[in-house]
């Protein structure tokens, strides 16, 4: 009886573990959305950096790329004051897809201004990838 409670723990974990991933990571391929730059505000900003962190409706972004320990400790421990928080500005919604992007990626966010809150937060317009890390 008790080894049949705990192969059903397992498989619930494995289950849970499962779900997650294809909620933030999808299953259906990605479709290519085509952006031009003249639709952004006058007043938009560029960041560069590596993506660190992957929440639903938001993403992390460093000036470095991060290992598994660094993406372990910092989900416990909170990030820097030098990673900025970005969600998805509500007038650009369809455009960005925060599923594609994946780990470690270098990317380039067009972005309105950065907020002095702690963390930094910044909502973008657009988001492109410069590394694929395949």
């Amino acid at each position: 009886m008790v080894k049949n409670l705990q192969y059903k723990r397992i498989l619930l974990a494995c289950s849970l573990v499962l779900v997650s991933f294809i909620v933030l990571n999808g299953i259906a391929p990605q479709e290519s959305i085509s952006f031009d730059l003249a639709e952004l505000p006058d007043n938009y900003m560029v960041i560069e950096g590596y993506v660190v962190s992957k929440r639903i409706n938001s993403i992390w972004l460093a000036e470095e790329s991060i290992s598994f320990i660094g993406i372990v400790s910092n989900s416990v421990k909170g990030y820097s004051a030098n990673d900025i928080n970005i969600s998805k500005n509500k007038d650009f919604e369809k455009i960005i897809n925060f599923r594609q992007l994946k780990l470690n990626q270098k990317v380039r966010v067009y972005c309105d201004y950065v907020r002095e809150s702690n963390p930094p937060k910044t909502e973008a317009f657009y988001i492109e990838i410069i590394e694929n890390n395949d």
